[in-house]
């Protein structure tokens, strides 16, 4: 049963907190504070200690924040979240409110308290919205005005959110009346951040509801049919251009279309797993026609050559058929490859093909560089969590959880630059034998296993805060970038340990291409394996998980297959 929710406009106003932050201060509405979700104490951007270049509009709500105290390593942590238009609607609603008020009385707290001031919506939320975008979400800029469309609906229909002047529905105001709430942490924002539930996992996709067509009678179709009823949603959604990426893939005739990787969200093409007995049977017409195919039939089915990742990137980059080139437009978005690494040492290349320059509509072009894991989210720049390590061409500085340090004194690097990334890991024989699965990719074959477009994938919810929690420093690892054959030195030190894949950034209309090996322009230092080499070397790595999953839960495994076959 949902429990009632408190209307927040007519509830007693909270006291504005006597003290907050570092400085034992007071809280600034109107400038930019974080919320840190371990003591739940307010900050001032101003006096955050490791994240030296924040920024950000004031209201924010995407986010999680720990401060120095509540956090395990004792340095401030931003894990971004990219915010809907719900939550852009909150934020901007918040900062015209506040702007509304302090032209009246500097006691802007109290005076909204007592009053709700309404904005019209097309002539004040749609123009804020026009000229603060980039600064509410990390989304592209629509080119179209068809999102006024859904701003009016949700402005109309998440009525514990927002609330509508009684006698014109065009104008409307937030329901929760003291600034002082709007943050993360309020309730009714959680509720804008929630996904349907578990049982309905592909509605990330943004896949219409209906399937578009019962496809070929071939052997296994109502198989395959029954998988896609599992996982779609009765839910509405509108169809986007940017829901999937098509390329091609060895051993397939046409393109196949992969879903993006969103926030929450990961998805791996996978195949038939040889290894398990009577593979074939599974989706042979007549058998099991009601049941889903259990997901231990499949495997991950990796590329045979590193490339740039037609879906682990931010959609709006532009991958080239290459796989190796990569545009970008706007704002920061990442793209990382295809393989990972977790031990020994590695290398690639990247040539900064095009910067644009500063015009009147946009800044100057420029890029990251460097090594991120699964969990660095896409829609940001490169080293701006835990999860990922970053060499920015502007002043080239060196980035991890949004802290930038010098880092070289020639300024950065610029078109036309060769820049090589080097990762050192501890070697396999250097590793513990009791320690040597969590080197291991995962078999994900306890993933759900969804039916997307005619073609399957696991489906692997991310799981972010509890990773952070696992984060350990890697004795004697380090990173190391390179300009134009010349060695920069260590950039970053006994870096956290984790699957890294080589990753980029690209902020506005710039343009890289990556070169994985075997040839490079300038040769990496010896003993140094090129990333092309990893294809083959983790196929092995990815077949010895695999068997080890299917020997540990074989129990479990002949109970499904009876079951399946009863």
């Amino acid at each position: 049963m949902r429990s009632k929710k408190r209307d927040s406009s007519n509830a007693t106003p909270k006291p504005t907190p006597s003290t907050v932050c570092y400085c034992n201060g007071q809280r600034e509405l109107g400038t930019l504070e974080l919320n840190c979700q371990g003591c739940k104490k307010w900050f001032h951007s101003r006096c955050l200690k490791d994240l030296t270049e924040f920024y950000g509009l004031p209201f924010m709500v995407c986010y999680v924040f720990n401060c120095q105290d509540c956090s395990s390593d004792k340095k401030e942590s931003w894990t971004p979240k990219q915010a809907n238009f719900s939550h852009m609607c909150v934020m901007a609603i918040a900062n015209m409110t506040f702007n509304y008020f302090e032209k009246i009385s500097p006691d802007v707290v109290k005076l909204s308290q007592e009053q709700t001031k309404y904005f019209n919506i097309e002539k004040e939320v749609i123009p804020f919205f026009e000229e603060n975008w980039e600064s509410l979400t990390s989304q592209t800029r629509r080119k179209t005005n068809s999102w006024h469309a859904s701003l009016q609906q949700i402005l109309t229909n998440d009525t514990y959110v927002f609330t509508q002047k009684p006698d014109n529905k065009n104008e409307v105001a937030l329901k929760e009346r003291n600034l002082l709430e709007i943050g993360p942490m309020l309730d009714a924002i959680k509720q804008l951040g929630r996904r349907p539930a578990a049982s309905q996992p592909v509605a990330s996709l943004e896949t219409e509801s209906k399937v578009e067509d019962d496809g070929p009678k071939t052997r296994g179709a109502s198989k395959r049919k029954n998988v896609e009823n599992t996982t779609l949603t009765s839910i509405k959604k509108t169809k986007s251009v940017v829901d999937f990426s098509s390329v091609e893939v060895e051993g397939i005739d046409g393109l196949v279309d992969f879903p993006f990787n969103r926030e929450g969200y990961r998805y791996y093409q996978v195949e038939k797993d040889a290894a398990v007995d009577n593979r074939d049977l599974f989706d042979k017409e007549g058998v099991g026609d009601s049941k889903p195919i259990p997901s231990h039939v499949y495997r991950i089915k990796l590329p045979t050559t590193v490339t740039l990742s037609p879906n682990d990137r931010a959609h709006q980059l532009r991958l080239e058929s290459d796989k190796l080139t990569i545009t970008g437009f706007e704002g920061y978005a990442v793209a990382r490859a295809t393989h990972s690494v977790s031990h020994g040492k590695w290398y690639y290349e990247v040539e900064f093909y095009r910067q644009s320059k500063e015009t009147s509509s946009s800044p100057e072009a420029h890029v990251r560089i460097g090594w991120a894991q699964a969990y660095s989210v896409l829609q940001a720049c490169l080293g701006y969590t835990k999860f990922s390590y970053s060499w920015r061409s502007h002043k080239g500085t060196i980035f991890h959880e949004a802290k930038g340090k010098h880092y070289m004194n020639d300024g950065g690097f610029k078109e036309g630059d060769i820049l090589g990334c080097l990762i050192d890991l501890p070697e396999l024989d250097e590793i513990p034998r009791q320690e040597f699965s969590q080197f291991l990719p995962p078999s994900y074959k306890e993933l759900p296993l969804v039916n997307f477009k005619n073609h399957f994938f696991y489906e692997e919810k991310e799981e972010v805060t509890e990773e952070l929690k696992k984060l350990n420093p890697l004795k004697g690892s380090k990173i190391e970038f390179f300009k134009n054959g010349k060695p920069c030195g260590t950039a970053f030190a006994d870096i956290n340990a984790g699957f890294y894949y080589p990753a980029v950034s690209l902020y506005y209309q710039a343009t890289l291409r990556c070169n994985f090996g075997p040839k490079f322009k300038y040769s990496p230092p010896a003993g140094v394996k090129p990333m092309s080499a990893r294809a083959e070397e983790i196929a092995v790595e990815q077949a010895m998980s695999d068997l080890i999953f299917l020997v540990e839960h074989k129990e479990m495994i002949d109970q499904v297959t009876a079951e399946f076959f009863a």
